[in-house]
């Protein structure tokens, strides 16, 4: 139609606008479709995504914190009060469901180094930020049966050099959300 009355066609097909403009090669307008087609579904596979991401952070949020085997009940409880707000909150039911997925997989026989990285994930039910898993990590290493194992752990993974090393020997823990720029691992 566009070829023969000289002007551009426009139709919806499947929800999907197409044009024909005079000359349009036919395989354009099929590909112009396709593409729209394949973008439409991506968004509404992202958009199922983000929909199901909400649920399972508000079901998280609801549960509240998870048990596990505290080892110093005023630490904790201490930070628990001091952190209401949503980032702090979060961050309280994140380490606490961590600790609690690594002990179930502990209580099956599996030993901290072989379970800590994939149970971070999985706990990872709201969507934290790195510095959120170095304050759980922090807090664990305080006031969780295991944490001084998971805080030697942290340090080692993250290390680029040797700080790891030096974090452990003196206690502290490494911070995960920073970025070195030009910088390289001694050899």
């Amino acid at each position: 139609m566009a070829n023969k009355h000289g002007k551009s066609v426009k139709m919806l097909f499947n929800d999907i606008p197409l044009e024909a403009r005079p000359g349009s090669c036919p395989t354009d307008i099929i590909r112009s479709y396709q593409d729209q087609s394949e973008a439409r579904h991506a968004r509404i596979e992202a958009e199922r995504d983000v929909a199901q991401f909400r649920e399972q952070a508000a079901k998280a949020k609801s549960e509240g914190l998870p048990p596990f085997n505290v080892s110093d009940r005023s630490v904790w409880d201490s930070w628990v009060d001091a952190n209401k707000d949503p980032y702090g909150a979060c961050t309280m039911r994140y380490a606490a469901r961590w600790a609690n997925y690594m002990e179930r997989e502990i209580a099956g026989g599996k030993s901290l180094e072989q379970i800590a990285e994939k149970a971070s994930h999985d706990a990872d039910l709201e969507g934290v930020t790195g510095f959120m898993y170095g304050c759980a990590v922090g807090m664990l290493s305080k006031a969780w049966k295991h944490g001084e194992e998971l805080r030697r752990w942290h340090n080692l993974k993250t290390q680029i050099g040797d700080e790891g090393e030096k974090a452990n020997r003196q206690g502290g823990v490494l911070n995960p959300a920073l970025l070195s720029i030009g910088t390289s691992p001694k050899p």
